[in-house]
């Protein structure tokens, strides 16, 4: 596997963060990054800031303020798209300087990426919030990882579409309470969901479901490192999964993808597309067109 890297936005000064980078890319092929941009986690001055990089062109555009609620935190925003025309943001507000108080809020575009509708609650309950994509399953109804952030535990919702979310279905791995959080979610076979987890334990935990995320085996430990820090996991178009994550037990200097060609039952063909000083954490993977 060959990489390249290229910076979306860089600080030297202020603000102190930039945080939960995440991409999508539209019907026209032109790549969209958003992330959150503050003075520290959770502080008021937080923003969701937005870039766009055409398919021909190695820059990315100068990045420009998407939401900015004064004195309101902003956190973990996720981009995804089931055809590339209609695009999903998932964020969370929170009501006070704590992402215990974070509410899950949903915007879309319509035109490419370039306007957005006012957002709206996704989840009317405190202390949810997303971190990877979310997968319309081959029986179509769509799965969103999620966690509890004062639980410390992964839940999926499960939605039949998008627009109706008044019949949304919260379901939780519970046994996992104080340990995992920041599920990522990809599916195996029909309604057979693999969950990968960031968790406090220095290794990256798994659970299985076989009915399209109702219910979930008891998390369970791997053997991949993790330092307490988000993955994320994609299938590609020819089988294999992918997985980007920091491959240590504690600490975030590197960022490493690897593959596994027997649904996750082993990992392969690591390696590193960052390293040296400094945090390359928070990883967001797309497969492009």
């Amino acid at each position: 596997m060959d990489f390249n890297t290229t910076i979306v936005r860089e600080i030297k000064d202020t603000p102190a963060m930039c945080h939960c980078a995440t991409l999508v890319q539209n019907r026209h092929g032109q790549l969209i990054c958003i992330w959150y941009e503050g003075a520290y986690e959770t502080s008021s001055d937080t923003v969701l800031n937005i870039s766009y990089k055409d398919a021909d062109n190695p820059e990315w555009e100068a990045p420009r303020s998407l939401f900015n609620f004064p004195d309101v935190p902003l956190g973990n925003p996720v981009l995804f798209t089931f055809d590339g025309a209609k695009i999903f943001l998932v964020f969370s507000l929170l009501i006070r300087e704590s992402w215990k108080d974070s509410i899950l809020c949903i915007s879309t575009s319509e035109d490419g990426g370039r306007e957005w509708s006012q957002p709206a609650i996704l989840l009317a309950k405190k202390g949810f919030m997303a971190k990877t994509q979310p997968l319309r399953l081959q029986s179509g109804r769509i799965v969103i990882p999620i966690y509890q952030e004062e639980e410390i535990c992964p839940y999926v919702l499960i939605l039949d579409e998008m627009e109706d979310l008044q019949n949304q279905k919260l379901v939780a791995e519970t046994m996992a309470r104080g340990i995992a959080i920041q599920p990522a979610v990809t599916e195996l076979e029909p309604d057979k969901l693999l969950m990968l987890c960031r968790t406090s334990r220095a290794k990256i935990w798994a659970s299985l479901s076989y009915n399209g995320g109702f219910s979930w085996s008891i998390l369970s430990p791997t053997l991949i490192a993790n330092p307490n820090s988000a993955i994320d996991l994609i299938t590609a178009c020819t089988g294999e999964l992918i997985l980007a994550f920091n491959n240590s037990e504690s600490n975030r200097n590197s960022l490493s993808v690897s593959l596994s060609t027997d649904k996750g039952k082993s990992w392969s063909f690591l390696r590193d597309i960052e390293s040296g000083e400094g945090e390359y954490a928070y990883p967001c993977l797309i497969e492009d067109n």
